[in-house]
């Protein structure tokens, strides 16, 4: 069956192909879109946003207030629209400028509520709800036109020109091994579990523990702590620092000097990157709050894990490293989601399309285009974006920043390539 995408404009050879099937309508998916529609010259006839979420953001903003995130980690000026000052410029307007939140040494960050209000006024502006289709992906496969893929849908097929696969940063979150074999009822949930509630959390009535040592760990610690007696575990100690990377990763040559002249694919691209990253760290910001609630006594942070636990009528009752135990508690994971190359979606787009993988999954790109490259060398049509692309675009890949560097890159390529198709008249700027 082939489905017909938003607004699709049908002729006598059969249904559209799309230009750009975009699978994944976080802030990559969304912020890619907006970039195409503003700078591309596209219309929203020539791009199809598939999300299975009935709002575009909705499962950034979920998880962020799952984790109970109150501002942002990146500047102001990062965001998913086309100017820098975009948002800056929408807090003025909007009589908001105390939640440009100040930062020591470092650009002013929004809150969580700012940042989503601009993005949805950038949505909105640029009628980005026109291209989303909202439907899972399934599969893509070649079609008999030599140029044009078929994306496989839960409610059908489309056909394009060009596929960019921004999925996020991984499928199903990251159990410790000792929690895989607590019965279902048991009371451990990760913060990324569907339909996590905080506010479920807090009412339990035993002690509780958050597994996990950076910053969703740290936030989820203190969003708990406002409501009841929460111990955050951390296998380390607590990390401090302010950004995900040094600010200079944000600078592409910088990346083609330090990434771009080792092999594709390599294992020493991956390592040179996640030397650079500071994962499992929490900012300063959040530090502070932990200092209070710990000085209010409703925190403590012990280093430490837990090698084992048994469900019992009243909670769980672990057993941590140092042989210590706790009874009637219940325990609450921010251990992460499992690498985003081992998403179901990587493995069935590569073997449809031969295209190459690298150390440890990870697509093999072409460093200027962020083309998947097929095994035998060449650039296919499919694109990837977010978490998936750090061989490529460095440390910032999955973050904001990240998302615009490869609207960039796509755009730039595009140029570069000559369009094979009359631009259509592009729409207002934000």
């Amino acid at each position: 069956m082939t489905v017909d995408g938003p607004d699709a404009d049908h002729t006598s050879s059969g249904p559209q192909t799309y230009e750009y099937v975009i699978i994944g309508g976080g802030i990559h998916g969304t912020c890619l879109a907006n970039y195409l529609l503003a700078e591309g010259e596209y219309s929203h006839q020539d791009i199809c946003l598939v999300e299975p979420r009935e709002q575009l953001l909705a499962s950034f903003a979920t998880k962020a207030r799952q984790c109970g995130m109150r501002t942002l980690r990146s500047t102001f000026v990062h965001h998913i629209g086309t100017e820098p000052f975009s948002l800056e410029s929408f807090a003025e307007g909007a009589g908001r400028e105390g939640e440009l939140v100040s930062t020591e040494n470092y650009p002013n960050r929004p809150t969580l509520d700012l940042f989503l209000d601009h993005a949805r006024y950038v949505i909105d502006r640029r009628d980005i709800d026109e291209c989303h289709l909202q439907s899972s992906v399934t599969g893509v496969a070649r079609t008999g036109a030599g140029d044009r893929l078929e994306v496989q849908t839960t409610v059908g097929t489309l056909e394009a020109r060009n596929v960019v696969l921004a999925i996020g940063l991984g499928g199903q979150p990251t159990v410790p091994a000792w929690a895989t074999s607590l019965p279902d009822d048991a009371p451990l949930v990760h913060v990324w579990d569907t339909g996590f509630d905080p506010t479920t959390a807090a009412k339990f009535a035993g002690p509780a523990f958050v597994v996990g040592g950076g910053i969703t760990a740290g936030q989820l610690a203190c969003n708990l702590s406002e409501h009841t007696d929460v111990t955050l575990l951390s296998r380390h100690d607590l990390e401090i620092e302010l950004t995900e990377a040094d600010p200079y990763w944000i600078n592409w040559r910088h990346i083609e000097q330090e990434i771009h002249t080792l092999p594709p694919g390599s294992k020493a691209r991956l390592d040179r990157i996640r030397a650079a990253r500071n994962d499992a760290t929490i900012p300063p910001y959040v530090e502070r709050r932990l200092d209070e609630a710990r000085d209010c006594g409703d925190l403590e942070i012990r280093r430490g894990e837990i090698t084992c636990a048994r469900a019992t009528d009243d909670g769980l009752l672990v057993r941590f490293d140092d042989g210590t135990t706790a009874a009637n508690a219940q325990v609450v994971l921010a251990t992460g989601l499992d690498p985003v190359p081992e998403h179901p979606l990587v493995g069935s787009v590569a073997e449809s399309l031969s295209l190459q993988r690298g150390a440890e999954g990870f697509p093999v790109l072409d460093d200027r285009t962020l083309a998947w490259q097929r095994t035998d060398g060449t650039d296919s049509s499919v694109y990837v974006s977010g978490a998936l692309a750090e061989p490529s675009v460095g440390p910032f890949a999955r973050n904001i920043v990240g998302a615009r560097r490869v609207a960039e890159r796509l755009l730039a390529s595009r140029h570069r390539a000559g369009s094979q198709r009359a631009p259509s008249a592009p729409r207002g700027r934000s």
